[in-house]
């Protein structure tokens, strides 16, 4: 019996099952399909977008106008900078633009000492060749007035160097202010343009003397004043030595080398002109 009534129980929910009506299944259907047809249109509206090709190229436009725009404003403020800059290198005095910038409170000193004595008219002379390029024959012709000076001699303005390569003609007179030159370090060393005529055709010591030398060597040397009036100094580079000198002689090469030697008016026109410029 128990078995009867289990088989019946279980042939009683099939037919329930069956009873269902087919509209309620349909209406169901229906809604799980609007269910998920709404889900699929939600995730479609959070997906973003790609940037069309016009606002790209709208974007594109305004980076190249803006860097075209920097650049121009760039050149107008570098235009009106070196404006400003020219004006005020027009108002620069003559002074402050050959004056050093950096001297670190340096000054010349080339004054001479109380104890500096005038020079004697000595009638025996130095005459010198100068060798080298025009800025080691000005030296050279410098140490050739301390030389002078300390050997107590006469100084014929010196020839310039003819026998290198470059071959060049010019004379003292055409390169430097001669008559400057004499008339600048006449309180230090007695200086004229030639030999005297009778002079000329004397012998001459010839000497080359010796490089970086001390003012003990040139003392030594005023020794040959006792058998020659004249002295040839066939080079003048580097013939005296830059230390250990007497206060007054270091003064005296540098009273030669910035205030004696100057260039002749000819180039010192053309030197204004090309500054001027």
């Amino acid at each position: 019996r128990e078995r009867e009534r289990e088989s019946c129980e279980r042939n009683e929910g099939r037919v329930r099952l069956m009873r269902v009506p087919v509209g309620e299944i349909t209406e169901q259907m229906v809604s799980f399909r609007a269910a998920v047809s709404l889900s699929s249109h939600s995730r479609s509206r959070i997906i973003p977008r790609r940037p069309s090709c016009s606002i790209f190229a709208y974007a594109l436009l305004l980076l190249a106008f803006s860097a075209v725009l920097f650049l121009f404003s760039h050149r107008q403020i570098a235009d009106i900078d070196q404006k400003n800059s020219l004006e005020e290198w027009l108002r620069i005095t003559e002074g402050q633009l050959w004056d050093s910038s950096s001297g670190f409170g340096y000054h010349p000193c080339v004054q001479p000492t109380r104890n500096y004595e005038a020079p004697q008219d000595w009638d025996r002379y130095i005459t010198v060749r100068s060798n080298g390029g025009l800025n080691q024959m000005r030296t050279g012709i410098c140490d050739m007035v301390a030389v002078a000076r300390i050997m107590n001699a006469t100084l014929v303005v010196p020839q310039l160097d003819k026998k290198s390569f470059w071959q060049d003609s010019s004379t003292f007179t055409d390169i430097f202010d001669e008559t400057h030159f004499i008339k600048a370090l006449q309180g230090d060393v007695r200086i004229v343009n030639d030999l005297p005529k009778e002079l000329e055709s004397v012998t001459r010591a010839r000497k080359h003397f010796s490089s970086w030398a001390s003012m003990s060597y040139y003392e030594e040397m005023t020794r040959l004043w006792k058998d020659y009036q004249v002295i040839h100094v066939p080079k003048s580079d580097s013939r005296l030595a830059n230390n250990n000198l007497p206060l007054d002689i270091q003064k005296l090469r540098c009273r030669c080398l910035y205030h004696a030697l100057n260039f002749s008016p000819s180039i010192e026109i053309l030197g204004k002109v090309l500054s001027l410029q």
